[in-house]
């Protein structure tokens, strides 16, 4: 603060420099409101990219899966002979499966062949969607960070399907849920 001497008036002139303390507490207050509405946004934003990356993936390995299956996927000895494995019930199920590796860009017969989960999606909903047809590819609310994707090729069935099981876990732990040892949650690929 400045004082200054008013000869002509004779009297002191006050002058401030800077902000008065009810000043900074409205900035203060301002700026905590702003943050306090930005920081679900930019959650929402984050979980919507984590989405998109799983997506992302997804079709990625859709685009690989189908050339596996063009390239012989459709026996048995074609796909253990491009790394995957064949699946065999007796009656009409048969299918190649495989476990996506993004360090190699190729599949590998079991997911611990994969050196550590890649799903990047979490419990929280980000929003995004990706349908195929009427059916729903991906689960937005679900947990996907110790998850990795999958194929698995139905020859006689016509169609791939790609989806996301826990990288550690059993059989049946598909990421959504399954019914009859299938995935409810798949990118479902019909071939010729």
């Amino acid at each position: 603060m400045k004082i200054k001497h008013d000869k002509k008036e004779s009297k002191f002139i006050f002058k401030r420099n800077g902000f008065a303390m009810a000043e900074l507490l409205i900035v203060v207050a301002i700026i905590g409101i702003l943050v306090d509405i930005s920081i679900p946004i930019f959650n929402q934003q984050l979980e919507k990219s984590r989405e998109a990356h799983d997506i992302y993936t997804m079709r990625a390995v859709a685009a690989l899966a189908l050339d596996y299956y063009y390239s012989g996927a459709v026996t048995k000895e074609g796909a253990e002979a491009i790394g995957l494995t064949w699946w065999n019930d007796g009656a009409t199920n048969e299918n190649a499966a495989g476990v996506y590796d993004p360090t190699t860009g190729k599949f590998v017969p079991v997911r611990t062949g994969v050196e550590k989960a890649y799903g990047k999606g979490t419990a929280v909903d980000g929003g995004m969607t990706y349908d195929m047809g009427n059916r729903n590819a991906y689960k937005n609310d679900a947990d996907y960070t110790d998850a990795v994707c999958m194929i698995s090729i139905y020859p006689k069935e016509k169609h791939i399907d790609v989806y996301w099981k826990k990288k550690d876990g059993g059989g049946n732990d598909f990421i959504g849920g399954y019914s009859n040892n299938k995935p409810l949650f798949s990118l479902q690929l019909p071939v010729d």
